[in-house]
């Protein structure tokens, strides 16, 4: 039997490629605990304030935004985070995210989250006190304030899986859900439409010319938000809707170093 959580991403998966029938999408999705126990899957309000954006066409088929969305009316949220560890015995402390339409900035989110200590490691990382953290509004407030700014727009960072999945392990602990948005992994996409040795976020910067300073959220979601435009500007004429944009990032061939030249000795 597959995970739970894999079920359900497989099961978007195939929405990400077709239609389904109202009634199919029901029952598909009514069989996955993992949603059935959080939401009335008939209710398509509740999907869209998990993130995933689905409609009822006039066929009665259920349809993904992004399926059919040009990449240029698309809202992306370039996200990153600062925290105390992993999503097993840390938290979050710092977000920063950058809306975008069409290249253009349409908003950004930035806020501190309250948390009693800041290991040593962390602050030598990422400047972040514990008494930067002082007043700071607690995770509830900052996780709901945030889940209306990203909306159902496609999260994208910087190895994505790390901000996706501790951002929605976080609000599934305080009671607020899931994350349920298309993602997209700003290292795969540069993989794919940019030549380099590397692909951390410093290399990238330093390659493209992005300067400003690393390790904070805000920051360094301006910087993969200026990646992720780089990207765009070379990507196949092919690639037209967000959900091409998606499995571009995921399945298309790396771009490859071309050779130095071996240059002869002088005899």
């Amino acid at each position: 039997m597959k995970p739970k959580k894999q079920r359900l991403e497989n099961s978007i998966e195939i929405l990400a490629r077709q239609n389904l029938g109202y009634h199919e999408f029901i029952l598909k999705f009514s069989d996955i605990e993992e949603i059935s126990s959080l939401i009335d899957v008939r209710d398509l309000d509740m999907w869209r304030t998990l993130g995933l954006d689905i409609t009822r066409n006039e066929s009665n088929e259920i349809e993904l935004g992004t399926r059919f969305r040009d990449i240029s009316e698309q809202e992306f949220c370039v996200v990153d985070i600062e925290t105390t560890g992993g999503t097993t015995n840390g938290q979050i402390i710092e977000i920063g995210a950058i809306k975008m339409k069409n290249g253009t900035e349409i908003g950004r989110f930035e806020s501190f989250v309250a948390a009693s200590a800041v290991p040593e490691n962390i602050t030598e990382l990422t400047g972040i006190r514990a008494s930067d953290l002082v007043g700071a509004p607690n995770l509830l407030n900052v996780l709901e304030r945030f889940k209306i700014f990203l909306g159902t727009s496609v999260f994208i960072a910087h190895n994505v899986n790390f901000d996706y999945g501790f951002i929605s392990h976080s609000l599934n602990e305080i009671g607020l859900g899931i994350l349920l948005n298309r993602k997209l992994c700003t290292i795969d996409l540069s993989r794919r439409t940019i030549a380099s040795q590397k692909y951390g976020l410093g290399s990238l910067k330093e390659l493209l010319g992005i300067n400003n300073t690393h390790h904070r959220a805000l920051n360094d979601a301006v910087a993969a938000a200026e990646i992720f435009k780089v990207c765009l500007t070379r990507l196949p004429f092919s690639i037209q809707t967000t959900e091409d944009l998606i499995s571009f990032s995921k399945n298309a061939p790396s771009v490859k170093l071309k050779p130095e030249p071996v240059l002869k000795a002088l005899e």
